[in-house]
C-alpha cells in the first residue's frame, strides 16, 4: 500500500435507522494514518458537526478503510458527500481469505460462521470489546436507544471499533499460518464496486415487479420443480452417477409457471422498503 497511497483512513459511523430505512448518522470516528500505517491524528464528530463534505481527503492518494464498508459509503450519500476514490473493505477481504469451501461430510451438521468485525479479529487473534456487549450496543445505536449510553460512550463504541478495524487491517495484510495474506489489488477492486453499488441500492432502494414477485413466491414449490426438471442434459451427461434434476444450469424453456405468469402479470413496479426487501434485507450490517 505504501507504494500506492500517500495516507490511510480507517473510519466508521454509528447510526439510527429512519423510518425509510436509511443511516440517520449519529457520529463518526477516523485515523488517519500515513503510508506506513502509522497513526497521524484522529477525528471524531457528532451529529451536527458534519460538514458538506469529509473531513479529510478522499481523492486518488487516499484509502478508505472500513469493515462492511458499503455502510460507511451509505453514510456518505446520506451526508452528500462524494465517494472517495479507493475503498479496501476489510469485510471483503476477510470473506475472501475465510470462505474455503470444505469437504462434504454427510453426517455432519454445520453452522454457517459469523462474519461480524469480532468474529474477524478473533479469526486473527485479536482480543477487544472486552468490557463491551456489543451486539446489545450496536442493536440499540441503531433502533434509537443510544440515549442510556450517553454521548460520550457511543463515541467511544465507534472509536472501538475503529482501533479494532486498523489491528485487523495490518493482520490481513500479513496473513498467518490459517488466512493467506490479502490479495490487495483483488480486494480493492472487489472493494471498489461493490461498496459503492450496494450504497447506491441502500440509498436508491431497486425498482420491483411486486406481482411478478408474489406470484412467483405462491408458486415457489412449482418454480423450483421446472428448474430441477430443465437441467442442462449436456452438463448432466457429464454427471452419469447423479440422478437427473440434482444438478447443472437449467434450460430456457417455456413451463407452465412461465405462460401462467406471462398471461396474468401485468407490468408493474415498487421501490420496497420493508426489512425483507433488497434494501432493508441489508441495512443491518455485519457488525
Amino acid at each position: 500500500m505504501r507504494k500506492n497511497f500517500g495516507r490511510v483512513v480507517v473510519l466508521d459511523f454509528e447510526y439510527e435507522i429512519d423510518t425509510n430505512l436509511l443511516p440517520n448518522v449519529l457520529c463518526m470516528v477516523a485515523y488517519v494514518l500515513d503510508e506506513n500505517l502509522r497513526h497521524v491524528r484522529t477525528i471524531r464528530l457528532w451529529r451536527g458537526e458534519f460538514g458538506s463534505m469529509p473531513p479529510f481527503d478522499i481523492g486518488s492518494d487516499t484509502l478508505i478503510i472500513a469493515y462492511s464498508a458499503w455502510a460507511e459509503m451509505t453514510c456518505f450519500k446520506v451526508l452528500d458527500w462524494k465517494f472517495p476514490v479507493h475503498i479496501f473493505d476489510l469485510h471483503t477481504a476477510y470473506l475472501a481469505a475465510s470462505n474455503v469451501l470444505v469437504p462434504y461430510e454427510p453426517d455432519e451438521t454445520r453452522k454457517k460462521p459469523r462474519k461480524r468485525l469480532s468474529d474477524a479479529c478473533r479469526a486473527f487473534g485479536i482480543e477487544g470489546w472486552e468490557h463491551i456487549d456489543k451486539e446489545t450496543m450496536a442493536k440499540d445505536i441503531g433502533e434509537g436507544n443510544w440515549r442510556k449510553y450517553r454521548k460520550a460512550s457511543v463515541i467511544d463504541y465507534c472509536e472501538e471499533d475503529v482501533r479494532m478495524s486498523v489491528k485487523l487491517l495490518r493482520r490481513i495484510l500479513l496473513g498467518n499460518t490459517q488466512f493467506p495474506a490479502a490479495d490487495v489489488v483483488r480486494v480493492l477492486h472487489w472493494s471498489n464496486y461493490s461498496t459503492k453499488t450496494t450504497a447506491l441500492i441502500q440509498a436508491r432502494g431497486i425498482p420491483w415487479d411486486l406481482s411478478l414477485w408474489n406470484l412467483v413466491q405462491e408458486n415457489k414449490a412449482a418454480v423450483i420443480r421446472e428448474l430441477r426438471v430443465t437441467i442442462d442434459a449436456r452438463r448432466s451427461s457429464l454427471h452419469p452417477s447423479v440422478a437427473s434434476g440434482r444438478i447443472g444450469r437449467t434450460r430456457y424453456r417455456t413451463s407452465e409457471v412461465e405462460s401462467h405468469t406471462r398471461n396474468s402479470v401485468s407490468a408493474g413496479s415498487s421501490t420496497p422498503k420493508s426489512r425483507s426487501t433488497p434494501r432493508g434485507s441489508t441495512t443491518a450490517r455485519e457488525r
